[in-house]
């Protein structure tokens, strides 16, 4: 399977002309049918691949809490290489389910992912579909597709595997339903979504995202960046760690300007330097795991172990490649330890 080097670069498949229209540098050539045949020259079927990126975070501080529950931010994320796979495919109009879910990968349990309505790729197009044909094509049946996703996000990782798929639907599903929303228009659909998805409608490598994570700011990325990353067998809620964290006075709290100068100037030391995650210590009271493990690695590497979003992904800032090949083989030296370099 051929996928797009980003969401921007949407690959366009029309069987009735018999060629390929890409829009990117990939194309993916047309599959067999349903009935296990080739689309004949007169048939339509549209199919692409997108990939689903995954983000760290290398700051976050938490600026108080909302009105509305939700918790003032300002975090700085990357856009990582560590990405899943979703493949579109039309179908029939109907007047049910407008999306079709299938898993690419044996051995995930559906708890870990569910197929039906709980999962942030059936919201993200149901949300859709209510911005837009529901608003003007009444009790018409609305357009369907099938949604094959290849993962390797984990859950409850702190990598934002499920908005990133849900902003992935969004993408995919305005394309091949011919939607034609503007980026501003997915920005409001992503906000109604969730709090850190807006920073993967943007299509960039660094962000500034504020508010509750629905004001993005790119910044620029002046170089490569490797991170060695691990995590416990458990997860972290997201809810738990926030009702365990402690918001610290308004002088007490962190900017991301070392940060960003790092990012900007493309200088890992610096940034490993100046990274920080106000989420940490209330991550470790929920997760004993996560806290014991990062503390071994850190006596085992001399390196600070930085927890991305509300984890339980923890990640070494390396200082080039090699640095982070090293420390991944140092890492292995820990019983039922596993982990992976991670590149921006």
């Amino acid at each position: 399977m051929l996928v797009s080097s980003t969401h921007r670069a949407c690959i366009f498949v029309q069987a009735t002309t018999g060629s390929v229209s890409a829009f990117g540098t990939n194309y993916v050539n047309p599959q067999p049918t349903s009935s296990g045949q080739r689309p004949s020259p007169c048939q339509t079927v549209f199919m692409f691949a997108l990939k689903s990126p995954a983000k760290i975070n290398v700051f976050l501080e938490v600026l108080g809490r909302r009105s509305d529950g939700f918790h003032e931010l300002e975090t700085v994320m990357l856009r990582t290489g560590l990405h899943d796979v979703l493949e579109f495919r039309s179908l029939p109009g109907t007047s049910g389910d407008p999306v079709r879910l299938k898993l690419m990968n044996p051995g995930i349990h559906n708890s870990n992912f569910p197929l039906d309505g709980q999962n942030l790729i059936c919201k993200a197009a149901k949300r859709l579909l209510e911005w837009t044909w529901e608003r003007s094509h009444n009790d018409q049946p609305h357009p369907s597709a099938e949604i094959w996703v290849w993962k390797q996000i984990p859950a409850e990782a702190g990598l934002a595997g499920g908005s990133s798929n849900a902003v992935t639907t969004l993408i995919g599903l305005n394309r091949l339903w011919r939607l034609n929303l503007s980026r501003g228009e997915l920005h409001q659909i992503a906000a109604s979504l969730g709090s850190d998805l807006n920073f993967f409608v943007e299509d960039v490598r660094a962000a500034v995202c504020r508010g509750r994570g629905e004001l993005v700011t790119p910044v620029e990325c002046g170089g490569s960046f490797h991170f060695v990353a691990f995590r416990p067998p458990v997860g972290n809620s997201t809810p738990a760690v926030f009702s365990a964290l402690k918001i610290p006075p308004a002088d007490a709290q962190r900017t991301p300007g070392s940060v960003l100068d790092a990012i900007r100037r493309g200088i890992p030391g610096l940034l490993e330097k100046t990274a920080f995650n106000r989420l940490t210590d209330a991550a470790r009271t929920v997760n004993p795991q996560m806290a014991d493990m990062m503390e071994i690695i850190e006596r085992l590497t001399g390196r600070p172990a930085l927890m991305s979003g509300s984890g339980s992904t923890c990640v070494l800032a390396a200082r080039n490649r090699r640095d982070a090949i090293r420390l991944q083989s140092l890492i292995s030296m820990i019983p039922d330890t596993a982990s992976m370099i991670i590149t921006v």
